[in-house]
C-alpha cells in the first residue's frame, strides 16, 4: 500500500538508547544555557549530533510525534488500548521537560527541529546588519502559528475518528525510517513533506514545529508555565534589539515564551547581557 495504515511498533531496543540520548542532550544543553556558554557554533554542533545519532543510527525512532500517531491510531478503532502505555509514558516525559525547561527538547533533541534550525540560518541571522540584507523572509505574528497548529491537531483527531490517519501519511519524521528500511514505498509522501518543510524553512522559521507539529501543540501549552525560561533582568534598557531579531516574535517583556526554541539570537544581540535563563 502507498500509505502506511498503522504507526511503527514500539521497539524497546531502539527506544531505550534513544531515550538516554535525549537525556544526554537535554542535560548538556540545559547546562550550557545555564552557565551562559551556549553559542552559534555549539548549536550547530549539537544539531548535527542529533541528526547523525537520531536519524542515521536509529532511523528517527522513537520521535516526539510517535505517541500522538499511536493515540490517533487507537481513535481510528484499529489498535489495542493496551498498546498505549509505552507511548503515553514517552509523551508524558517529553511534556514534563517542557513544564520544567520550555522547548529545549524541540530546540535540540528533535531531528526535524534541529534540521529546520540549521536551515533557518540562511535567512534568519543573529545580527541586524546581516538580517537587513535578507530579501526573502516571511515574518509572522507569535499567535498565528499556534492557532493554525491547534486547528491542524483538531483536524487530525476528527479524521482519525473517521479512520483517516493523515498524520501517519505526511509526518516528515517518518521518512527517517528509510535508514532502517530503504525500500519502503510508504515513505514517499513523508519524503515529499520533509523536502517541502526543508525548503519552507529557508523563508519561514521552523514551519513544521510552529504550524503543524502536534507534539508542538502540547509542548507549547506546557511551556507557557515552564519553571525556567529566558527572562529580562533589571539591566534591560528596552532597546528592542532582542524583539527585532527574535524569529518567533517571543522576546517582548510580557511574552510567555512558549514558542522560544533557545536559538540564542536574543542572547547574542543583547548589548547589556540582560537576558538570563532563570525562574520567575
Amino acid at each position: 500500500m502507498l500509505f502506511q495504515i498503522e504507526p511503527l511498533p514500539f521497539e524497546y531496543n531502539f527506544a531505550v538508547p534513544m531515550f538516554f540520548f535525549w537525556v544526554m542532550i537535554l542535560v548538556i544543553t540545559i547546562l550550557l544555557i545555564d552557565i551562559e556558554m551556549m553559542n552559534r557554533k555549539l548549536i550547530i554542533v549539537i544539531s548535527v549530533i542529533t541528526i547523525l545519532y537520531g536519524v542515521i543510527l536509529f532511523g528517527g525512532f522513537p520521535h516526539a510525534v510517535m505517541p500522538i500517531q499511536h493515540i490517533l491510531f487507537i481513535l481510528s478503532g484499529r489498535g489495542l488500548i493496551s498498546s498505549l502505555l509505552p507511548v503515553i509514558i514517552v509523551l508524558s516525559l517529553l511534556s514534563a521537560t517542557s513544564l520544567i525547561v520550555g522547548r529545549i527538547f524541540c530546540g535540540f533533541a528533535c531531528p526535524i527541529g534541529t534540521l529546520q534550525e540549521l536551515i533557518s540560518k540562511i535567512n534568519f541571522k543573529s545580527d541586524l546588519k546581516s538580517q537587513e540584507k535578507v530579501k526573502y523572509r516571511i515574518e509572522d505574528s507569535s499567535k498565528l502559528p499556534s492557532r493554525i497548529r491547534r486547528i491542524f491537531l483538531a483536524i487530525l483527531i476528527i479524521l482519525a475518528i473517521f479512520g483517516i490517519l493523515l498524520l501517519e501519511m505526511i509526518n516528515p519524521l517518518t521518512v527517517f525510517f528509510i535508514f532502517r528500511s530503504p525500500f519502503t514505498l510508504t515513505l514517499l509522501i513523508p519524503l515529499v513533506s520533509l523536502i517541502v518543510v526543508s525548503i519552507v524553512s529557508i523563508f519561514i522559521y521552523r514551519p513544521w514545529c510552529r504550524y503543524l507539529c502536534p507534539f508542538g501543540a502540547f509542548s507549547s501549552l506546557c511551556s507557557r508555565i515552564s519553571r525556567k525560561k529566558y527572562h529580562r533582568t533589571e539591566d534591560c534598557t528596552d532597546c528592542g534589539l532582542c524583539e527585532k531579531i527574535c524569529p518567533t516574535q517571543e522576546a517582548s517583556a510580557g511574552s510567555k515564551r512558549n514558542e522560544c526554541y533557545f536559538c540564542n539570537r536574543c542572547i547574542e544581540i543583547c548589548p547589556n547581557d540582560a537576558i538570563k535563563f532563570s525562574e520567575r
